[in-house]
């Protein structure tokens, strides 16, 4: 007689065949507590009923015990070695586990018996796959093809397989066949998505989320792909919607994550893009993704050697990871290495000869001076399909290309380039000419004399301080180049930081400058220049002086000059159309957002010099130095010399051969600093005069 087995709450007395049973049917339906105390009462009374091990071990699965279901199927495999089923089952929660070898092994055995069934093949294929060796995953999902042509998993599995391996005409290819048999396979269709977006045919990939969307609007994954679709155009608010909602629903995806720091790093946030990207990297460790991302917030928070640490430690994992070789090769860039950034930007070419941003960063490495160059040629042979690219890779491009044309004196084909990349990059970001206009207004009716004596007792009296500033593109790069080659004089280019500080309530929201100093206080005003003395000294690296090189801090000249009386202001100017031409054919990474526009940036250049006139007429003589764009360029040594002077520095040579040093540059003028002074540059608008009417224009000449 078979032994019994009676549940507390039942007088029922149950033969062990029949307790599984139910214990299958809790488990069927979803009850996994009573599946595992069913099971738990028939061990006690059968402690070798393999059965109920596995249907324990499968049920502590569902509810998140991995341990305890390791542990009951090896229990059962140890009772019922050549139960295929139960074999192809453990493949699936060892993986789980991350016990690939042992799950490996046992899938295994499984395909090992006779007739090995359709699950088997999967499982051990999954396993496979997550071990990293695809072609093996790829020959058992093609074994399970054979006994079931329409197994979805294999499938999709094989898409995901051939996405790896950047056959993504196959793995579309196998997304689609998916689709075909189950329109309703949402985890297909996101992965179709997915490729899709890779391939930069967001159009498409927009109608595979909304797809998933219409059917099931919490899924994570798809809320996922429609952020990084905002992301990719550009729409920060949108993406950064989308990938907080995915992150609501699942905050275990990492890819939300991931999406959502590269949101604030686009929104100028880095240091909330790091603590995001920390919170992925915590859930993945090993992901390189994770491991890149917060490179690049390390990287665009001026911590290069950090970055560095990271991006090398996300290409440990993976070798061929695209996104660290490029950020690698723009550190190498900044600091001057151009090998070194080559040949990081050849491999990534080499990975995938159509990534055009590869082609772009190598193009600036060395401007190609033949049409023959390859890179140019490669370049250009992309411009049929530039339509097709994300807009953020599509400005990238035409930037670059046009920049290529240019140096090679095809100015009407650079501008036609310039001119779609600046239209597209409009388009993407908020600026309000007017505004700006009202502030200019603002700053010079809060900034007379009076008021500038009335802030004088707050000031503190440092004078390590270096303002470097004026119109973008003006030079200011060069002139704290020269600077910086001093040995007495720290280069730290440009902070955000006085501008952060004065434009931030009590509260911690922002206020434009400079309406925090219509009723600052005491307090506010010592704390806040204090704090900024502070980041400098964290800066200097122990050096008498460090330079500060935001051009815009042209606005906050009579607050520098109050607060710090000490601090040397340095003014650099250039002609005018000369500065709004670079200004326009130049992408900026996420400032001076006049520039996309030719009468705004008119407009902007007119403000500056509203403002200089206005310094000039209340401060003091001396407040300033000028440093003139054209004289430097002509009169090299006499120039430097009167700078130095000014900023009571002792001559030295190192500072006429500033190309030479060695130091980081993040700005846009990253190659000209690494090149002795140039006249090329000097009347350059003239090239473009046809096509700069409007700005020239606007422009005032008064």
């Amino acid at each position: 007689m078979p032994s019994a087995i009676s549940k507390a709450s039942q007088t029922t007395t149950l033969t062990p065949e029949q307790a599984v049973q139910m214990a299958l049917r809790h488990f069927e339906s979803g009850e996994y507590s009573a599946c595992i105390y069913l099971c738990g009462r028939l061990l006690e009374a059968a402690p070798k009923n393999a059965m109920a091990h596995q249907l324990t071990g499968l049920a502590a699965f569902q509810t998140g015990d991995i341990e305890r279901a390791v542990t009951s199927l090896e229990m059962a495999l140890a009772h019922d070695p050549a139960n295929q089923m139960l074999l192809a089952n453990m493949v699936e929660v060892l993986r789980k586990a991350e016990q690939l070898d042992r799950a490996i092994e046992l899938g295994q055995r499984a395909i090992a018996l006779p007739s090995p069934s359709v699950p088997a093949l999967a499982n051990l294929a999954l396993a496979y796959y997550d071990d990293g060796q695809l072609e093996e995953a790829k020959a058992i999902h093609e074994r399970a093809l054979v006994l079931s042509p329409d197994h979805i998993a294999s499938l999709n599995n094989l898409g995901s397989i051939a996405r790896d391996q950047k056959h993504t005409d196959l793995a579309i290819s196998h997304y689609k066949r998916v689709l075909n048999l189950a329109p309703a396979h949402h985890e297909s269709r996101n992965n179709l998505c997915t490729v899709l977006i890779e391939r930069d045919q967001l159009s498409e990939a927009l109608a595979e989320a909304e797809q998933v969307l219409a059917h099931d609007p919490k899924n994570a994954e798809a809320l996922r792909n429609m952020g990084r679709i905002h992301l990719l155009r550009l729409e920060l608010d949108e993406a950064e919607r989308h990938f907080r909602k995915a992150l609501t629903l699942d905050p275990s995806l990492t890819t939300a994550h991931l999406g959502l720091s590269q949101v604030f790093l686009e929104k100028n946030h880095p240091q909330l893009a790091l603590t995001v990207a920390q919170k992925a990297l915590d859930l993945d460790e090993q992901n390189p993704a994770c491991l890149h991302q917060i490179g690049h917030a390390h990287s665009t928070l001026s911590d290069a050697e950090t970055a560095r640490c990271y991006y090398q430690k996300a290409l440990e994992i993976d070798p061929g990871f695209s996104s660290s070789l490029m950020g690698l090769g723009h550190l190498h860039m900044e600091m001057g290495d151009m090998e070194q950034a080559r040949d990081a930007f050849q491999k990534v070419a080499a990975i995938d000869p159509d990534d055009t941003s590869a082609l772009v960063a190598l193009s600036r490495v060395s401007k190609p001076k033949e049409a023959t160059n390859p890179v140019f040629l490669a370049l250009e042979r992309a411009l049929p399909k530039a339509d097709q690219m994300s807009t953020s890779k599509q400005i990238a491009y035409r930037f670059g290309l046009a920049d290529c044309y240019d140096a090679l004196g095809r100015y009407d084909e650079a501008w036609a380039q310039y001119e779609a990349g600046a239209a597209l990059k409009r388009a993407t970001i908020q600026y309000d000419a007017d505004a700006r206009d009202q502030q200019v207004d603002d700053i010079i009716n809060t900034f007379d004399q009076e008021t500038i004596a009335a802030l004088r007792p707050f000031a503190n009296p440092t004078a390590t301080p270096i303002f470097v500033l004026g119109m973008p593109r003006s030079g200011t790069t060069l002139t704290e180049s020269i600077l910086a080659s001093h040995s007495q004089v720290f280069g730290a280019g440009e902070l955000n930081d006085l501008r952060k500080l004065f434009e931030t309530r009590a509260d911690g929201t922002s206020a434009a400058f400079p309406s925090l100093l219509k009723d600052p206080g005491q307090k506010l005003l010592k704390n806040r220049i204090d704090a900024y003395v502070q980041i400098l000294a964290q800066l200097s690296d122990s050096a008498a002086f460090v330079t500060d090189k935001m051009p815009s801090n042209f606005d906050m000249i009579g607050l520098i000059h109050a607060l710090l009386p000490n601090a040397k202001i340095i003014h650099v100017a250039r002609d005018g159309m000369d500065s709004c031409l670079s200004g326009f054919t130049r992408l900026f990474e996420r400032s001076q957002l006049h520039s996309y526009d030719q009468v705004e940036m008119a407009r902007y250049y007119n403000g500056y010099r509203k403002l200089m006139q206005h310094w000039q007429q209340v401060l003091p003589a001396g407040a300033l130095h000028t440093v003139d764009y054209q004289a430097l360029v002509a009169d090299r040594e006499t120039t430097v010399r009167d700078l130095l002077s000014h900023c009571g520095l002792d001559w030295e040579e190192a500072c006429l051969n500033f190309h030479q040093t060695k130091r980081r540059v993040r700005t846009a003028s990253i190659t000209q600093v690494r090149q002795p002074v140039y006249s090329s540059s000097v009347g350059k608008w003239r090239r473009y005069e046809k096509h700069m009417s409007q700005m020239s224009e606007a422009i005032s000449h008064q």
